[in-house]
């Protein structure tokens, strides 16, 4: 019974240290184990209680007794964390992403995003009559039940995909391995913008497709008309799919994968679209530079730190490959770029993208910030949910 993990008996108690206060009351929901002064009841708890030092509670939320985050908040106060309310807050979020679906151009998008829907840890994606989850905190694992019963009720999917392969995964003790619960294969074909994709969840990167960067392949879509375009990073070449739907004179995917690519030519001959395809390292493409110019360019590489550990070395893979793919834009061309590395903040990458246009010896100006779609939204209180960044930039 899911029930019986919300039982005061059943639930962790955690005491907060004294002066850490402040975390609490700013109602960040990732309280870490460096934060707290001593832990009492069941290690396998699914939920957990944070008490300050004089015993009163300030916060709920799911636990995990191996995660640095050892309490994901989702209820601050005195207000009760209950069976209920995760239920809400799971229909209410399904329910707010009306507006992606309405005009029956699109029918994938993201449900639930984590932090953003006040559901630390859970993902939610749908790709027409199939969803995509995925959990990486114990506590939900332990709750999945309660989510999946919440998503039948409100969607009626063919099926679910638990999509198991985050690497916190492994560290919280959990299984990696992808599960269906449904009917055929967890493969979809989707509109989005009217256009058709083919997503594999269980071969894909992430839940099986770059669902953040909706509007800004419409973007690229409006821009494209009779430019010559290039897809750095193209992965299975949306960004491709839109520039030929707006009319671009040439399209080129370069990815360093052949089977995304294949998948690439895939979506290409749904689309009745023609485009090249290059096996190559992003990185060399560029800097073996043919004289080769392209009038609008798109840079949407994978996540380089994927730690703090990893940010001065991710910092000058961004500003390698910014650099010279300025040198192949044409005069005046345009150029989208992106970072999705949540430990690369926007002032960091601004400051890239100007060591980059300097050392190119390119006159560059910032046209558009870019940013992931509105059903990717950002709690005020976790500013680290905001990991997709971007600039439109013109090129001279």
């Amino acid at each position: 019974m899911i029930e019986q993990h919300f039982a005061p008996e059943r639930r962790r108690r955690l005491t907060i240290k004294r002066g850490k206060e402040r975390v609490v009351s700013n109602r960040h929901p990732w309280i870490f184990a460096g934060a707290i002064h001593a832990e009492h009841g069941p290690e396998d708890a699914a939920l957990a209680d944070l008490v300050d030092p004089e015993g009163n509670r300030v916060a709920s939320g799911f636990y995990s007794r191996h995660s640095q985050v050892r309490l994901r908040g989702l209820t601050f106060g005195g207000e009760e964390l209950t069976p209920e309310l995760i239920r809400k807050r799971v229909r209410d979020a399904v329910r707010r992403r009306g507006h992606v679906f309405r005009d029956g151009t699109t029918n994938c998008g993201r449900l639930v995003h984590a932090e953003g829907d006040d559901l630390s840890s859970i993902v939610v994606d749908r790709y027409d009559d199939v969803l995509v989850v995925e959990i990486a905190n114990r506590g939900v694992e332990l709750l999945r039940p309660l989510i999946v019963e919440t998503l039948r009720e409100e969607l009626s999917p063919r099926g679910i995909y638990f999509k198991n392969d985050l690497p916190v995964r492994a560290l919280e003790h959990l299984s990696t391995e992808g599960e269906w619960e449904g009917e055929g294969e967890p493969i979809a074909n989707v509109l989005e913008h009217g256009l058709k994709f083919r997503v594999d969840p269980g071969e894909g990167q992430k839940t099986g497709f770059f669902l953040d960067q909706r509007e800004n392949r419409q973007l690229a879509r409006d821009l494209s008309a009779n430019k010559r375009v290039l897809n750095l990073f193209s992965y299975t070449g949306a960004f491709g799919v839109y520039a030929a739907a707006g009319g671009a004179a040439s399209v080129e995917n370069v990815d360093v994968s052949a089977p995304a690519l294949e998948m690439a030519r895939t979506n290409h001959e749904l689309n009745g679209s023609e485009a090249t395809y290059t096996i190559a390292d992003a990185f060399q493409y560029v800097r073996r530079r043919d004289g080769s110019e392209f009038d609008l360019l798109i840079c949407d590489p994978p996540a380089f730190a994927k730690s703090r550990h990893d940010v001065e070395r991710a910092a000058r893979g961004y500003k390698d490959v910014n650099l010279f793919a300025m040198r192949m834009i044409s005069p005046g061309g345009l150029m989208m770029t992106f970072s999705c590395s949540g430990h690369v903040d926007l002032d960091l990458f601004q400051k890239i993208i100007f060591a980059a246009a300097l050392d190119a010896g390119r006159r560059v100006s910032f046209v558009r910030r870019l940013s992931a779609g509105s059903d990717h939204p950002v709690s005020i209180y976790c500013p680290e949910g905001e990991y997709l960044k971007g600039f439109l930039l013109e090129v001279r």
